[in-house]
């Protein structure tokens, strides 16, 4: 595709999105916005299991402790969320570098279970520290003050969570083309052939981890500024398993995956309506329809137009 068509469509995607607002419904707004957030967290998927080849069930976990770090912080230090979300944020990465590090002896369906082990304390741990987290019933979250001025009106959470998944889009995008993303390319397709090309697998395995974790965190807080109350129910195993499963939908080589992904797993109950008790079912029925029609998902569908093509190849 010619660069400066390609330039031309990006501002206009660009300036479509900051005009969004001006003319969509305050429903549509916040489902936009839910797409952005939860579009960083599944960019995260497509760093650790699309892109590093490593399995975790984990996200949800780390989404919560983005929510709950940031909001605690914010509740009980009276810190400002614009300081706590960062500070949650790599405070996670450190604690999925971690992870990273305790798996490496571990790998394929093993490597899922320690994952799936770890979303479950954390879990637990919300529901039975309930003197801090609230437990069952849950914690209110502080609003986003920057300098005096809260962002709580649909609108202003839309350009916060818009700036910032195109941002993190665009460090993963770049993240992909280079030394890092190399290694763990080279990682997921063979750990023997990584070594013998020098790369440290032990180390790539444990960023690969660490940045899943914090770009989930940083998603998960800024869900939380949306939802304005954080609900053990929105992190549990499920939530995890429900968020790989989109993005092997939407295409766990590629980072437009993600995106897609974001889409399906914010529209799809939206979208049944009166159906919604029959999601399980759809989706499952989704799962199976786009593994044997598209085995890389749709975002491979999108990459294989030509357009695409020179823009885009993780795998």
């Amino acid at each position: 595709m010619d660069k400066r068509l390609m330039l031309a469509l990006l501002i206009a995607c660009l300036a479509a999105l900051a005009a969004g607002p001006a003319f969509l419904s305050v429903h549509a707004i916040v489902l936009i916005t839910l797409i952005a957030t939860t579009s960083i967290i599944t960019s995260g998927l497509s760093i650790v299991t699309g892109l590093a080849g490593q399995i975790t069930l984990a996200q949800a976990a780390f989404c919560a402790f983005g929510a709950y770090g940031a909001s605690l912080m914010s509740s009980y230090a009276g810190v400002p969320m614009w300081v706590t979300i960062p500070v949650a944020t790599v405070i996670t990465a450190f604690i999925g570098y971690g992870l990273g590090v305790a798996s490496l002896r571990v790998e394929g369906h093993y490597l899922a279970l320690v994952t799936l082990a770890f979303a479950g304390i954390v879990n637990l741990g919300i529901l039975n520290l309930a003197d801090l987290t609230g437990g069952a019933v849950g914690h209110a979250v502080e609003p986003f003050v920057f300098f005096g001025y809260s962002l709580t009106s649909p609108t202003q959470l839309y350009y916060l969570s818009m700036i910032s998944a195109l941002i993190v889009l665009w460090g993963v995008f770049n993240l992909i083309r280079s030394r890092w993303g190399r290694a763990f390319s080279a990682l997921r397709q063979s750990e023997v052939a990584s070594l013998s090309l020098g790369v440290d697998v032990r180390r790539a395995k444990a960023v690969a981890f660490g940045l899943s974790a914090g770009l989930a965190a940083l998603g998960g807080a800024l869900q939380s500024l949306q939802t304005t109350y954080l609900d053990p129910v929105q992190f549990t195993v499920l939530t995890g398993v429900s968020y790989l499963s989109v993005m092997v939908i939407g295409g766990l080589g590629r980072l437009s995956g993600a995106i897609i992904g974001a889409a399906i797993f914010v529209l799809l109950p939206d979208l049944l309506g009166a159906f919604k008790t029959y999601m399980g079912l759809i989706f499952a029925v989704l799962l199976l329809g786009i593994i044997m029609v598209a085995p890389s998902g749709l975002g491979d569908l999108v990459s294989r137009h030509r357009w695409f093509k020179s823009r885009e190849a993780v795998s």
